[in-house]
């Protein structure tokens, strides 16, 4: 649920109270007619207690199966955890019918869907000496998930099978046991995308320190504890003003630790990490 929205009738943002307001004054006459102030998400919103008075107004999506962005600025925490049900409450249909779930990167201005496919696969059924079974078309469910808390909550879902093959990244298909690494863990295989996780300490550092010259402490240091794993780094007012990572300030320079999740891979060199979206903090979760 979103606040604030742009409205295209009067062509400026306005919040969904004031809003209503106008339609109830006939000055909007589109409920519709609204999209995510977020310059990197801008799906279309619908706004309520459209001409009636309400105890609360608030923007939400106008499809059901469009979501916000990963890392939107403008929906609240409890929204976010939403979005990620319904993913995963999606990916459950899917791999209950033997369907893939087809980890997605999730690239601004690209309308975030969690609708089934139906993809055809050439398959043969049939003896190599016939030609009638080559070449025969399977359909098989697929779903796109872009979410990495979405996938925590897979993970973490007693009904789910961990063991089975039905995450597809990059056109390997691995079981969740495969893709969730924990941070103590001594074996990794080099340059996969999996979902690091574990206890983990947030320091707020200064930019030098990492090659950058500036004295201002803008920058988060995530230290996984009693692991080999490199550090990661993240600017602390981008993760702050994020769903999923808005707790920050909570653990930042405490004795507090939290439970952390990365997505991305560990090269081969050892000593880094590779984030698998265009920004850090979309592969990013504090728990």
């Amino acid at each position: 649920m979103a606040e604030r929205a742009y409205s295209i009738e009067i062509k400026k943002e306005i919040t969904a109270k004031k809003a209503s307001e106008l339609s109830q004054k006939g000055d909007l006459l589109d409920s519709k007619n609204f999209y995510c102030i977020d310059p990197n998400c801008a799906i279309n919103l619908t706004c309520t207690n459209w001409n009636r008075r309400g105890k609360k107004y608030y923007f939400t999506p106008s499809s059901k199966d469009d979501l916000h962005i990963v890392g939107c600025t403008q929906i609240s925490a409890s929204e976010a955890k939403e979005q990620s049900k319904r993913e995963a409450v999606g990916a459950k249909e899917t791999i209950s019918k033997n369907g893939l779930i087809k980890m997605t990167k999730s690239v601004n201005k690209v309308r975030t869907t969690i609708k089934a496919t139906n993809a055809e696969l050439s398959t043969n059924t049939g003896s190599s000496f016939s030609n009638l079974n080559i070449g025969k078309k399977a359909k098989e469910e697929y779903r796109h998930m872009y979410s990495i808390a979405s996938f925590v909550d897979l993970f973490n879902d007693n009904d789910v099978d961990n063991n089975t093959q039905f995450v597809s990244i990059e056109k390997n298909k691995i079981s969740l046991n495969t893709l969730f690494i924990q941070s103590s863990s001594t074996y990794v295989e080099w340059n996969a995308t999996r979902i690091f996780f574990g206890k983990a300490k947030l320091k707020s550092i200064s930019f030098d320190k990492i090659g950058l010259k500036s004295e201002k402490k803008n920058v988060v240091e995530i230290e996984f504890i009693d692991s080999k794993f490199p550090k990661i780094y993240s600017n602390i007012t981008m993760l702050s003003k994020r769903a999923t990572t808005s707790n920050i300030l909570e653990y930042l320079d405490t004795d507090k630790y939290t439970t952390v999740y990365f997505r991305g891979k560990l090269l081969n060199s050892g000593n880094k990490f590779e984030r698998f979206n265009d920004k850090v903090y979309k592969d990013l979760l504090f728990f």
